[in-house]
């Protein structure tokens, strides 16, 4: 097997037998220095794979994943794609794109995960969470939080929880849902800057939004959380996630809990 690295891409052709992730992953390792949002792995050249070899992407993703960073593969031929299918968590988790360019639009998208707070208390910041999602006044809610932190000196973190069905594996390419999201953080900044307050922004992928709220909440340290509730009806399955959302957070969210409304005209 032949391995060729061009700005955030690893190329690979030839055939795959064995598990060769040893071998990639220090030119993997070189790229990501320039690249820490993540790199790209261009299987277009593979003329075949075998069991062992489809291990390299499982290695991969746990080594890439656990330095908080992602990998995306690209140009898959169906020959090796079947092959894939054969090897337990490797197609599952196997984040793919059709092409470079989906899948550097993809990793430019990427955000670094809030961290906790410094437990030094001279240096110590706390920290207002405005999740943001659909069925959610993304605005108010980014207002709101900017009103209260200045009062507070508190640092507001929006984060866009984005949903990833099981079916998908969690780094998984979504270019609308991604766009969307960060639509919907830069708008939310705006609001929170015109009330001068200090934010942050970044998207988070979870499995399920409550439960990736509650361990944002923990990971921060967040002293509050804040939704902004739209004053229009929310139908069938959005009113219900909204509510399930509420009812989490008021019994499980181990902070303050801030459901805020604008006025609607009169």
């Amino acid at each position: 097997m032949i391995i060729e690295t061009s700005e955030d891409v690893v190329k690979l052709s030839g055939s795959l037998h064995k598990n060769q992730w040893l071998t990639i992953k220090a030119a993997a390792n070189l790229l990501l220095n320039d690249h820490p949002k993540g790199i790209i792995v261009d299987c277009g050249a593979l003329i075949d794979v075998s069991e062992d070899g489809a291990k390299t992407f499982l290695e991969a993703m746990r080594d890439i994943e656990a330095a908080h960073t992602r990998i995306v593969v690209v140009h898959l031929p169906d020959k090796v794609m079947s092959v894939l299918r054969t090897v337990p968590g490797v197609r599952s988790q196997l984040p793919i794109a059709d092409s470079v360019e989906e899948a550097r639009a993809s990793l430019r998208m990427q955000r670094n995960v809030a961290q906790k707070p410094s437990t030094d208390p001279t240096k110590r910041t706390s920290v207002i969470l405005v999740p943001l999602m659909a069925g959610m006044d993304l605005t108010y809610g980014a207002t709101l939080a900017g009103r209260l932190a200045r009062g507070t000196r508190s640092e507001v973190h929006l984060v866009y929880f984005l949903e990833v069905t099981r079916t998908l594996p969690l780094n998984a390419p979504l270019l609308e849902a991604e766009q969307a999201a960060q639509e919907s953080l830069a708008q939310a900044m705006q609001f929170a800057r015109q009330v001068s307050a200090t934010a942050t922004e970044h998207v988070e992928r979870v499995r399920d939004a409550a439960e990736g709220i509650l361990i944002s909440l923990r990971n921060t340290g967040a002293e509050s959380v804040v939704l902004g509730a739209t004053d229009e009806p929310l139908g069938g399955e959005g009113h219900d996630r909204f509510h399930h959302l509420v009812d989490t957070l008021l019994h499980r969210a181990p902070c303050e809990v801030i459901i805020g409304r604008l006025k609607p005209p009169i």
